[in-house]
């Protein structure tokens, strides 16, 4: 293999963080407050006090071999399905931001359920995002079962794969499958669920952890444990903590449907003792993320992690830092899916031009990925002999041929100072927004039918009159 990748443990690291893991599986255990998982638990072997579950090495890996190490979800038409294994890097956007940066004043506001469909919009026309999450929390949303407006309005949006993370019960998860049915394909969305750390798997996440088995929906389970605050403030203890919850997820999982689809998720983000604020874009958070993908890739599960972000407030010079930082250092895990492309201010606010530039960053990480492959040598031979030395290689077939293999930007600016300054020299926040506004000004790729549209909102109204 000549692909870049990168990996901090080994396989006796992990097998070592592992054996950590069934320690504090077995003590302290896991609070588990739903009854049923109380119960598949008992059956299957472990030692129930109240709500306390000690889980023994046994189920782990029984869980850990029933889960599927490859599966596909599919798009609704227009793009490639993902298929989930090892080996494969998908990159999306994240969910549920308070707030967006309204592209005509360029003010911080709340979100909307419009801006999520404009989002999606945007996300559809992108070849860098390969799966859409919603990137607003939507302040004119139902009371009653917003996320069924919020898919609605991905739906509406986009025909690539979706990742849902919402707040809600079981019944929820059969209405998006009858929702995304309607809209073309069943099987076109993933749900997304934590438990609350330290140990903690609550009623609603464990609804969505044996619902989504129960369904066959593919379930992305990962932990928000965060050091110092959830979890002790130190990498190791951190990693098998993490480890520990979604592992013990993963067991419930499994024994509600043995072979149900399931994600294994990282998430280390940090929190900053100086401003109480969750930290996305820290050195110790991707060094814990890299070697949690180390642990999914020693599992053989499709995993998931966290770039492509920023904890930056506004689109500035720190932003495109981290945004960059963090969407390479994401890509070199190797991990499966990595989600939150686009997000500002540590996960609370989204904008269009942070999706685009995310995009156009998406190709330079695949092209540096694609590494240096070696299965043309004997043609690079052949073409240095033909030129010899003080000759070039301008007007020549191999050129033609391969100067496209090259990563060709479409935002970034690589012009000689001249042609800059005589377009208008314009920064990149000027190229982002004036081509965000372009975009926006275009008829969408993708219209969903509107009979289906106006079934899907009738879904919602069902739901809100019950």
């Amino acid at each position: 293999m000549t692909n870049a990748r990168l990996s901090m443990w080994g396989e006796d690291e992990c097998l070592r963080a592992h054996q950590a893991t069934l320690a504090v599986l077995v003590d302290p255990g896991a609070e588990v407050q739903n009854a049923r998982a109380r119960e598949l638990l008992a059956a299957a072997g472990a030692t129930i006090d109240g709500t306390r579950a000690s889980i023994p090495a046994k189920l782990v890996e029984d869980a850990l071999t029933s889960a599927p190490k490859s599966f596909i979800v599919m798009s609704r038409g227009g793009h490639d399905p993902l298929v989930m294994e090892q080996g494969n890097t998908y990159y999306g956007t994240g969910g549920d931001c308070l707030h967006t940066r309204d592209l005509d004043s360029g003010e911080r506001r709340r979100a909307r359920l419009a801006d999520v469909t404009a989002l999606a919009v945007l996300s559809e026309r992108l070849p860098g995002i390969d799966f859409v999450m919603s990137m607003g929390l939507a302040e004119d949303g139902p009371t009653e079962s917003p996320e069924l407006a919020e898919f609605t309005a991905l739906l509406k949006g986009t025909r690539k794969p979706l990742v849902v993370d919402p707040v809600c019960g079981p019944e929820s998860l059969a209405a998006f499958r009858r929702m995304a049915a309607l809209a073309g394909e069943p099987n076109s969305f993933m749900i997304y669920a934590m438990p609350t750390s330290p140990f903690l798997h609550n009623e609603s996440a464990l609804g969505r952890v044996m619902g989504c088995a129960e369904l066959g929906i593919p379930l992305i389970y990962a932990s928000g444990a965060c050091p110092g605050f959830t979890a002790p403030a130190s990498r190791s203890a951190m990693v098998v903590e993490t480890n520990a919850e979604v592992l013990s997820g993963l067991v419930i999982h499994q024994l509600a449907r043995p072979g149900a689809p399931f994600v294994y998720g990282t998430s280390a983000p940090a929190m900053s003792m100086s401003t109480t604020s969750i930290v996305y874009v820290a050195p110790e958070s991707y060094a814990m993320q890299q070697t949690l993908c180390d642990m999914g890739r020693s599992y053989g599960l499709p995993s998931w992690t966290v770039g492509g972000c920023a904890d930056s407030n506004t689109l500035d010079t720190q932003w495109a830092a981290e945004t960059a930082n963090s969407l390479i250092m994401a890509a070199l895990t190797g991990c499966t899916m990595v989600h939150d492309l686009g997000y500002l201010e540590s996960g609370v606010q989204s904008s269009h031009e942070s999706i685009l530039f995310a995009d156009e960053l998406v190709g330079f990480v695949r092209a540096y990925l694609d590494g240096v492959p070696l299965d043309d040598l004997d043609k690079a031979v052949s073409e240095i002999r033909a030129v010899g030395p003080g000759g070039d290689h301008l007007a020549r077939p191999h050129t033609r041929k391969h100067y496209r293999d090259f990563w060709q930007p479409s935002l970034v600016d690589q012009w000689a100072h001249d042609h800059w300054a005589a377009d208008g020299g314009k920064t990149l926040n000027d190229r982002l927004t004036a081509w965000a506004r372009e975009l926006h000004s275009q008829p969408p790729v993708f219209t969903l039918d509107p009979s289906v549209a106006d079934e899907l909102d009738a879904i919602v109204s069902e739901r809100r009159t019950a």
